[in-house]
């Protein structure tokens, strides 16, 4: 057996060298566990209905399509409130469609007027003056 020097203790449970354990080597072994599952629970929302939109459109832009819009925004809580989940998703796609459409043709709408008013008014306009006057 080996001294170790001074000041130097031997650490408890460490050989010397030239030393075997009693009952020869022993393996060890080594146990990892796997990390907890994480587990996602997804929960359904309600879709947006869009009810804003559609009033906007069918107050702004196109009423015969606004109107509709705004029934079918109606609809989409009365039927996730009754458990009807498809039937409130089929209502908010027909809402969106409808508000779509009628803001589309409202804008065109708005984008022809401001075509056609000017030229109506700074020229046919003062053509039917001029040919007024030169004729009569």
């Amino acid at each position: 057996m080996s001294v170790a020097p001074a000041g130097y203790d031997q650490q408890p449970g460490m050989m010397q060298p030239g030393m075997m354990q009693p009952g020869g080597m022993q393996q060890q072994t080594v146990v990892v566990g796997a990390a907890p599952q994480t587990m996602i629970i997804m929960q359904e929302s309600k879709p947006d209905s869009g009810l804003g939109m559609a009033i906007f459109t069918c107050l702004c832009c196109f009423c015969p399509l606004g109107l509709p819009a705004i029934i079918f925004a109606c609809m989409v809580d009365s039927r996730w409130d009754s458990g009807d989940k498809e039937g409130a998703k089929a209502a908010a796609r027909t809402a969106t469609i409808l508000w779509k459409v009628a803001l589309g043709l409202g804008i065109a709408g708005i984008i022809i007027a401001l075509i056609i008013v000017p030229v109506y008014l700074f020229i046919i306009v003062p053509a039917q003056i001029a040919a007024a006057l030169s004729s009569g």
